[in-house]
């Protein structure tokens, strides 16, 4: 299925955005035997995975340079947004099926410990609804990049254009003149006589 940009950009701002909201919320629940610990740990999808949120934000920087950019760049740019997308579900995905070591990884953080006490841990909901937004955005971000093949640039008028040359072919800038005395405003305006 192709998208065209309105449509891409909906496919993968939005489960970037969900995802980002997600990370806030708790995504491993558990307890540990340590004295130190005081029961129960909680643990967010930031602190679960930050490097998850930052490749979701990346995802959608990719994202704006591939509508925007030419050929090279948006194949560079679409590249880089299905990569980070991976990186995003390879990461929620650990902490999803290892809430035990995400438990006991942010509880030695807590206690500054080298080491990983026992724990036990569960997966709750908002982990698992960031795991589906995590796969949302992998799929967003293949269509989005399979369809940026058909896609133009930004239209000719955000184009560089080539400035005036001179009689002997010298390139003319507005500077020049400005040197001159002549008014570059003036240009396209009616002559003055």
């Amino acid at each position: 299925m192709r998208l065209d940009k309105r449509r891409s950009a909906l496919a993968v701002a939005l489960p970037a955005v969900l995802f980002i909201a997600l990370s806030t919320q708790v995504w491993a629940r558990g307890t540990t035997g340590d004295v130190l610990s005081g029961g129960a740990v909680d643990v967010t999808g930031a602190a679960a995975a930050p490097g998850a949120v930052g490749l979701a934000v990346i995802c959608v920087v990719a994202l704006l340079a591939l509508m925007t950019g030419g050929p090279v760049i948006r194949t560079a740019s679409a590249v880089v947004m299905v990569v980070s997308a991976l990186g995003t579900l390879a990461l929620t995905a650990f902490v999803a099926l290892r809430p035990s070591v995400v438990v006991g990884d942010a509880l030695s953080r807590q206690l500054a410990r080298t080491t990983a006490p026992d724990a036990t841990g569960i997966t709750t909901g908002w982990g698992w609804a960031a795991l589906v937004a995590a796969a949302v955005l992998v799929c967003g971000t293949v269509a989005a990049a399979v369809s940026s093949r058909n896609w133009s640039g930004l239209s000719a008028r955000y184009e560089r254009t080539k400035p005036a040359s001179g009689p002997r072919g010298e390139v003319r800038t507005t500077w020049d003149e400005l040197s001159e005395g002549h008014d570059p405003t003036l240009r396209d305006g009616p002559d003055r006589t």
